[in-house]
């Protein structure tokens, strides 16, 4: 089949359904919609709550919750990029392995120089060290259930041992070796962040064991070489078209590896191209399929996305989401996205909560009169979600920052 070329309304179109963006796509089987888009961004702990209310009419954030931590079947995990993400824990497997190597050297790596920094042992002799602590925290998690870092270093002094850092400096302090030790039990398959304590905005997670949490799922049933391809599977379906490049950035995996997960798909994959946009892009075939036969809906989508939402952060190239001369406006320094406004898939600005929990929107690019309607019931959408609550914004721009004076 010949290579075809899509016009960016098109493909612009095409992805806000396949995200549940657009109207009558929102759906109300929060699983699926994160099967759908691959995984939901959870380093703040509001944003995978906000990223479904954008896909999902009438939200109850209890659902969530459920699904998280009574019916089990979606579940938190370092993965992409050695960020905290929400994935369906049927798929565990897939991130878990996909992205092993790396993620459990580095975790191996940290832990040990802390044991050493820690006073714990000298350079050299931290493995016999480390599998102790390993064992006890296993066997005090098989005892008692979720618990937090403090909470198994009331039982396991060892835990409490400190770290100082930046000695001297305005942002000096100290850690302790289980606030090391434990997440990395995460990246090592033993353990698995549970329900924090406090409320959705805490980082004060508890921790399980994984076999106990999660016991019908074998993160052994895939190895990683089929994850990897799997994950571009995956990648693929949420946001294709897209570039190698686009899937090597969101992934987290090597130029080799992403190379031989796609001679694995070979023939599953369509070359596509995109009008006003240089380069190649891949789409699985049956998607690409799809695509020609989409029309896209009438009328305007208008959309409020958190930071860090899934579908801005999906790929590299942001070109094809917002004209270069405001990507300073939207990208934080780390390539981290803030809070933005977008219309018919094209990000037009940005939104902040003030403190009495109102929603301040700027926008860099012209608005007509129905996208001004749509946003402006959005926003009061949001904030009837929110009742008021003011969630704290760990990542800005100058941009954003103005608009909290406003």
């Amino acid at each position: 089949m010949s290579s075809a070329t899509f016009s960016q309304e098109r493909v612009d179109g095409y992805l806000l359904r396949k995200q549940h963006l657009a109207p009558r796509t929102q759906g109300a089987d929060i699983v699926q919609i994160v099967e759908d888009i691959c995984a939901l961004h959870s380093t703040v702990p509001s944003s995978p709550y906000l990223s479904l209310w954008s896909r999902v009419n009438a939200l109850d954030p209890e659902s969530l919750d459920v699904e998280l931590y009574e019916t089990r079947r979606l579940v938190r995990l370092l993965c992409m990029r050695r960020t905290l993400h929400v994935v369906a824990s049927e798929q565990l497997p897939i991130f878990f392995q996909a992205l092993r190597t790396r993620r459990e050297g580095e975790a191996l790596r940290q832990v040990r120089k802390v044991l050493v920094l820690a006073g714990m042992c000298r350079e050299g002799e931290e493995e016999a060290i480390l599998r102790d602590l390993l064992d006890r925290v296993m066997e005090v998690l098989g005892v008692r259930g979720p618990s937090t870092v403090a909470e198994l270093g009331r039982v396991i002094p060892a835990l409490r041992a400190t770290v100082k850092y930046s000695s001297n400096k305005p942002y000096a302090g100290e850690f302790s070796l289980g606030s090391r030790l434990v997440p990395a039990m995460c990246a090592l398959g033993l353990a698995v962040r549970t329900r924090p304590r406090g409320t959705r905005r805490s980082n004060l997670h508890t921790y399980a064991a994984m076999a106990e949490w999660l016991p019908d799922v074998d993160l052994e049933s895939i190895s990683p070489e089929a994850a990897q391809t799997e994950l571009l599977r995956c990648y693929l379906a949420a946001f294709g078209p897209a570039t190698l490049d686009d899937a090597e950035w969101w992934t987290g995996l090597s130029k080799t590896e992403i190379s031989k997960a796609r001679e694995s798909l070979a023939e599953e994959l369509e070359t596509v191209f995109i009008e006003g946009l240089e380069g190649e892009y891949l789409m699985l075939a049956d998607d690409a399929q799809r695509l020609r036969g989409f029309v896209p809906a009438e009328g305007s989508c208008v959309c409020l996305l958190p930071e860090l939402d899934p579908y801005i952060m999906g790929y590299r190239g942001r070109r094809r989401l917002l004209a270069p001369e405001h990507s300073a406006k939207v990208f934080d320094r780390a390539g981290n996205a803030v809070r933005t406004v977008w219309v018919n898939g094209k990000v037009v600005g940005a939104w902040s909560l003030r403190k009495d929990g109102s929603v301040a929107c700027g926008l860099f690019q012209h608005a007509g009169e129905e996208e001004s309607g749509l946003l402006e019931r959005e926003v009061r959408r949001l904030e009837g979600f929110l009742r008021g609550e003011s969630l704290s914004q760990r990542m800005h721009t100058p941009f954003t920052r103005a608009l909290l004076q406003t």
